[in-house]
């Protein structure tokens, strides 16, 4: 604290006792700055900011008492340090006492204030800030240490050789230095060694025994028995390094299997520095060992992870551009760019969840790579695509290739959902020509196709979806189809066209196509729904919007989907709609289904009788349901013509 201004931090809800002990601690201490606070909250945003040698605490105090602001000093690594000094009324009170220093506070203060008593506890506390920021900083320092010596391996083997080869002159720093240096070797795998020419004899720190995965340095106390357990592949190699240092004294650095005696493989890298006698005579050698297979499988990982993709195991897009730039030369002409696209994979996201859309991802990786050939490159660009370069390749050649994947693919299924597979193709057949022109007309070329092909495909995947929903849930069907019907007839009565009909029914049908994103468990519990499965169920409106909207031909029932819960009040959900900003088909459905409910049965309670039923309909016209299609329901159904 010498060569800074003292700073102290007072907390207290009461200004006068904030403005009495500034006074106090200026007129002993007139170069200090004391920093005010009010409530606990804002003394711990100017701890936070100006980090203050002693913090005075009122114990009292509304929102978040003393305790608290405490407890969340002493949590906060860099405001830890700080001593907290609790201002108090009560000197006999033990259970405060003991709470203040269960929550780390270092001192009292009792009111009155005494001035040599905050004199003192000043001091003890500035002392105290000293002495804790002195040890944080020690513990960083071992801490950095202990870091730099486990990531920086390739510093700690320079640091390890240049200890051995001062290991004559330095014997006394070495041996305070030798605790430090163990560990140290532990943590990077690292044992050095001493080889003794004249009776061939070798010695190692015990690190050595884990490396080779020995019980007893016997095993390995002659260079002939070391290289036992050399793997076969590498030891022409390890003998030609081991000899170039005793021919040439030269030192050596070089990297080998080892086979240990469990069979496991490990990766070695071995460090050789001859040693001379005092006559610059080759005595023997010293050095390092050092095991270094998580360090090269890690290597491999992350070389694994940086050019393929994590889903498909196919090759990334940062791969992708390394190698057509390397690909893009003339002697790879004609060079065929493929663009490929899962079809209706957000549809069957939506429908089915990512985990059935990430298999159909797997199996159209899979289908590419098998139709492709060995010289081919086949990656992932992210989402649905996927782009194939052909090189030396035709533009009928590649439509073949097209074909066959296609052909791969039509075979392909996931819970029902045939693979489907939108292509498109270009071909460089100039060197002038700009490859990103021809990705451009691939993938142009693919989206064509995908036009073309997709509304039928994606009209069939609503019917799976549907056919999906009735396997999850029997009752789900009969729902359904009952107010389909019903949709029908207020349709007929309200002079639809037949096209309009058409639609309301098939709206009828799929009203609740957003149930398939629901848990089956939901949909079958036997029994009332929680509040958390209620939260489930009504998100299905959207989830139905979400699929309908992606295919042309239900896009505009979509709508209708999405507001069969809205209410003619406003209270529905998922919008919150109300009156005639409801579509009106919306709320027909609203109506059908309602009544179906309510006149069905369920395993909690039995269905109302249709007199009940269209009770309800008429009780609820005006708020629930639009009161004009609510009358001529209630007039269609007394009239017979609906429901039987």
């Amino acid at each position: 604290m010498k060569n800074r201004q003292l700073k102290l931090l007072v907390i207290d809800d009461n200004q006068d006792n904030i403005v009495m002990l500034k006074a106090m601690i200026n007129n002993a201490f007139p170069d200090a700055k004391v920093l005010m606070a009010l409530d606990g909250q804002k003394g711990l945003e100017i701890a936070a900011i100006e980090d203050p040698d002693i913090v005075f605490l009122d114990i009292i105090m509304p929102e978040m008492d003393g305790f608290e602001v405490c407890r969340k000093l002493k949590s906060k690594t860099d405001l830890s340090d700080i001593p907290v000094v609790f201002v108090t009324t009560s000197r006999g009170d033990k259970e405060n006492r003991i709470l203040a220093l269960e929550c780390g506070a270092e001192g009292f203060l009792y009111k009155p204030i005494d001035e040599y008593e905050l004199i003192s506890q000043m001091r003890a506390m500035t002392k105290i800030k000293n002495a804790n920021v002195q040890k944080r900083n020690e513990k960083i320092s071992l801490s950095a240490l202990v870091r730099e010596k486990t990531r920086e391996l390739e510093v700690a083997h320079e640091k390890t050789i240049r200890l051995l080869s001062d290991l004559e002159k330095e014997n006394e720093a070495r041996k305070k230095s030798e605790k430090a240096l163990m560990e140290a070797q532990n943590l990077a795998h690292l044992c050095n060694y001493e080889h003794n020419i004249a009776d061939d004899k070798m010695t190692y720190s015990d690190e050595a025994l884990n490396i080779f995965g020995v019980s007893s340095e016997i095993l390995i106390d002659h260079k002939e028995k070391l290289v036992k357990y050399v793997h076969p592949d590498d030891l022409s190699y390890v003998l030609e390094n081991m000899q170039k240092v005793l021919n040439k004294g030269l030192p050596a650095d070089f990297i080998f299997r080892a086979i240990r005696p469990d069979l496991e493989e490990r990766i070695v890298n071995v460090r050789v520095i001859p040693k001379l006698d005092d006559h610059e005579n080759h005595i023997g050698n010293f050095g390092t060992i050092q095991d270094i297979t998580r360090i090269k499988k890690t290597e491999e990982k992350i070389r694994y992870l940086s050019y393929h993709d994590y889903l498909t195991g196919l090759f990334n897009r940062r791969f992708y551009e390394e190698v057509l730039s390397k690909l893009d030369k003339e002697e790879n002409l004609p060079l065929t760019l493929v663009m490929a696209d899962v079809n209706g994979l957000k549809i069957i996201n939506d429908s089915f969840g990512h985990a059935i859309g990430d298999e159909l991802l797997k199996k159209a990786s899979e289908v590419i790579k098998n139709g492709c050939r060995k010289s081919d490159v086949v990656a992932r660009l992210g989402g649905d695509e996927f782009v194939i370069i052909l090189p030396k390749t035709a533009q009928n050649t590649a439509a073949d290739i097209i074909k066959d994947i296609e052909a791969l693919a039509v075979k392909e299924k996931v819970k029902g959902l045939k693979l489907s597979i939108a292509f498109g193709n270009h071909t460089k057949e100039r060197k002038e020509e700009n490859i990103q022109k021809i990705l451009k007309n691939a993938e142009d070329n693919m989206y064509q196709h995908k036009l073309y092909e997709s509304t039928s495909k994606r009209s069939k995947t609503i019917e799976i979806i549907m056919n999906t929903l009735y396997e999850k849930s029997d009752r789900e069907m009969m729902h359904s189809t009952r107010v389909s019907r019903i949709c029908e007839k207020i349709g007929i009565e309200m002079k639809f066209d037949q096209d309009e009909i058409n639609r309301i029914k098939t709206a009828g049908l799929i009203h609740d196509i957003g149930k398939m994103g629901i848990d089956e468990n939901i949909l079958n519990k036997r029994g009332k729904l929680n509040m958390d499965e209620w939260k489930e169920i009504k998100k299905h409106p959207e989830i139905g919007y979400r699929i309908l909207s992606s295919v042309n031909e239900f896009s505009e029932m979509a709508d209708y989907i999405l507001e069969h819960h809205e209410r003619w009040d406003g209270k529905g959900y998922p919008k919150g709609l109300k009156g005639e900003e409801i579509s009106l088909q919306g709320r027909i459905v609203a109506v059908a289904d309602s009544f179906d409910a309510m006149t069905s049965d369920r395993t909690y309670r039995k269905g109302l009788r249709k007199d009940e039923a269209i009770a309800e309909i008429k009780r609820c016209a005006g708020n629930q349901f639009d009161p004009n299609i609510a009358r001529l329901f209630v007039e269609v159904v007394y009239s017979d013509k609906m429901v039987q």
